[in-house]
């Protein structure tokens, strides 16, 4: 019996790592981010370029998971603070 528990929990232990990774790698580093500004959200541009996010609570982005069937919904993406890069 507690070799069957043994096995059960190392491939839950898998299961779980494997997911992890997988919606790791499914984050939207290819969606545009976006800012709100003046009661609306506005591009916020290329990250390490046009932005960067300070270490502090709050949210720094947002995304839009589906901009054609919710046009006005944005989630937070990166955590932080945004700070705008002086060029």
């Amino acid at each position: 019996m507690k070799k069957i528990k043994l096995i059960l929990n190392a491939i839950a232990v898998t299961v779980a790592i494997g997911g992890a990774f997988a919606t790791h790698y499914y984050m939207h580093d290819n969606q545009p981010q976006y800012i709100p500004a003046f009661e609306a959200f506005t591009p916020a541009g290329d990250y390490g370029i046009d932005y960067n996010c300070a270490d502090s609570p709050g949210v720094c982005t947002y995304y839009q998971p589906d901009s054609v069937t919710r046009p006005g919904e944005y989630l937070p993406y990166r955590q932080g603070r945004y700070i705008p890069s002086g060029k």
